[in-house]
């Protein structure tokens, strides 16, 4: 999955998670890109490869009448337990299995965050119970709740810089049905609003 984001001021998006390794190219302009409490620029015909799970924050830096731009790449290979390849034994055992199977929540949700996704479902799908996946991943420190939020946020971040779609109809293609507000929830975490991230599109200019 790709998208092309476009400014014409100064936007920072924090926090941003992905579920797959994820290539951040600048074709125009100068960004700055945080990355382990380090930042650094990358500037206009670089690109960086952030391996999945590294938590980065990305300022975008553009000009009334010379807007930045770069885009995102992520590397979304199958990683879904739809997928037959990727069902394999992964709760118990070695340390890789169980950083594989924070992978393959990650990425199935990602995929399909319409689903009512939880533990139980997970489980069935994985051939084990709920209270192994929930063991395995607490000793990554992850939790199975937290996967599911985190990763329907990101796909509500890219679903919003793909295409212009109403707030119910975002909630609906990312099945948003936590108790806070999609909208309150996407700032408090990306520390932008949805009507913001809808104006980086390449088609709002």
């Amino acid at each position: 999955m790709q998208v092309q984001i476009r400014c014409r001021t100064r936007v920072s998006l924090y926090r941003l998670i992905p579920a797959f390794p994820m290539r951040i190219a600048s074709f125009r302009g100068q960004h700055t890109l945080t990355r382990r409490g380090f930042a650094r620029k990358l500037h206009e015909g670089h690109t960086i490869s952030i391996p999945a799970f590294e938590s980065i924050d990305l300022q975008l830096t553009g000009g009334l009448f010379c807007p930045g731009a770069c885009y995102l790449e992520l590397d979304d290979a199958a990683i879904d337990v739809r997928d037959p390849r990727s069902v394999v034994k992964v709760v118990g055992g070695t340390a890789s299995r169980v950083q594989y199977l924070r992978e393959l929540i990650s990425g199935t949700v990602f995929h399909h965050p319409q689903e009512a996704w939880n533990a139980r479902l997970m489980a069935d799908a994985l051939d084990t119970t709920p209270d192994r996946i929930r063991t395995a991943l607490f000793k990554q420190g992850a939790a199975f709740t937290q996967i599911c939020r985190t990763q329907r946020l990101m796909r509500a971040l890219f679903e919003s810089m793909q295409c212009s779609l109403s707030v119910a109809d975002l909630k609906a293609r990312v099945g948003w049905a936590d108790g806070r507000d999609l909208e309150a929830s996407f700032y408090d975490w990306f520390g932008v609003s949805l009507q913001t991230v809808s104006r980086l599109r390449e088609d709002s200019f």
